[in-house]
């Protein structure tokens, strides 16, 4: 019988191309001249501050999954955990479905470790929990400072917007750790369709009630151990915080090494809400609907055009491309431990 890749080696290189042809097509918006002169006068202190507040992230991230993980008594390796968010982030960019590429390689290497299924979720909503929270903070901020300073219909509209995305969030999340019952219902009625989707295909059952049953045990006393341990827990707070930290550092000195100063409250919601749209685009080419998002917030934020679309330009250069050969490389090093 036939074997067919997901993906072949010709459509990553049309993957590749649509990203090129993003950060191409770009400059015209606003002239080549311009963009060719700001880049050339680009000051490489601060974008080296930029790129080492951008790796600070993957590090930080690392630090948050680790100290969750010994909510569960799993020690988990730091820099073999850090060399797991690099390598999921390379393949989320090579394959842009909203991150779950990444999620797949560090839930691999989290079973790897001794982390159950069960534990591995608990540790993903407990992060995805607390990046709310910060990002709502952070997002609060900007608007509050723009506000403060001039009205804006915009930031006003944006607020609107943010919160009828955050909410359903939130109410899911609470659903989720009030109401085992419902819980239980909803996962297994989801793992019963996903097998009999997988039957159909493989014919075969990978559906059992009592594995099922042990990843929810497993999923519950992590948060009840969440509760009982709140020192990991602000330690995973803590993390995420210089996550958000670095990832904002980064896109100030991408626009400061232009000699173009931010306003502090546009570089939060600029930060915030991009950043959230290339989580939530589960569409390939997530490149060009970031890129796109960008540039369309930071003429709306009052940004001029060529500083809009250069700061674009350099800052997914730093975020989007730099993950590529170092997540491959620490993919290929995880490899060869077995670690994946």
């Amino acid at each position: 019988m036939t074997t067919h890749k997901l993906v072949s080696r010709r459509q990553l290189v049309y993957l590749a191309l649509l990203a090129l042809a993003v950060f191409l097509f770009i400059p015209h918006l606003t002239g080549f001249n311009k963009v060719g002169i700001l880049v050339s006068n680009a000051q490489p202190v601060y974008l080296l501050i930029a790129l080492g507040a951008e790796m600070l992230r993957y590090f930080a991230s690392s630090g948050s999954t680790v100290a969750l993980a010994r909510l569960f008594d799993r020690p988990v390796p730091y820099f073999e955990m850090t060399e797991a968010f690099f390598a999921g982030a390379a393949l989320n960019r090579v394959f842009s479905t909203g991150g779950a590429p990444g999620m797949v390689v560090r839930l691999v290497f989290l079973l790897k470790h001794h982390v159950t299924t069960g534990s591995v979720a608990a540790i993903y909503l407990i992060e995805d929990i607390i990046g709310l929270v910060i990002g709502l903070i952070i997002f609060v901020v900007g608007i509050v400072t723009i506000a403060s300073r001039e009205t804006s219909s915009f930031a006003n509209d944006l607020a609107v917007g943010f919160a009828v995305g955050t909410i359903p969030l939130a109410i899911g999340a609470i659903f989720v750790i009030r109401n085992r019952p419902g819980m239980e219902r909803l996962v297994h009625g989801l793992a019963r369709a996903g097998d009999t989707v997988f039957q159909r295909f493989f014919h075969r059952s990978i559906y059992t009630p009592e594995r099922v049953e042990h990843s929810l045990d497993d999923f519950y006393l992590g948060m009840n151990a969440a509760r009982c341990r709140p020192h990991l827990v602000a330690l995973s707070f803590l993390m995420n915080g210089l996550r958000y930290g670095g990832g904002s550092v980064a896109l100030y000195f991408s626009f400061l090494a232009l000699d173009q100063a931010i306003a502090p409250g546009v570089l939060l919601l600029l930060y915030t809400t991009t950043s959230l749209l290339s989580s939530t685009s589960a569409v390939l080419g997530e490149v060009a609907i970031m890129g796109t998002g960008f540039a369309i917030l930071s003429r709306a934020l009052g940004l001029a055009p060529d500083v809009a679309v250069v700061g674009l330009i350099v800052s997914r250069t730093l975020a989007f491309w730099m993950p590529l050969p170092v997540g491959l490389l620490a993919f290929l090093h995880l490899r060869q431990r077995h670690d994946l």
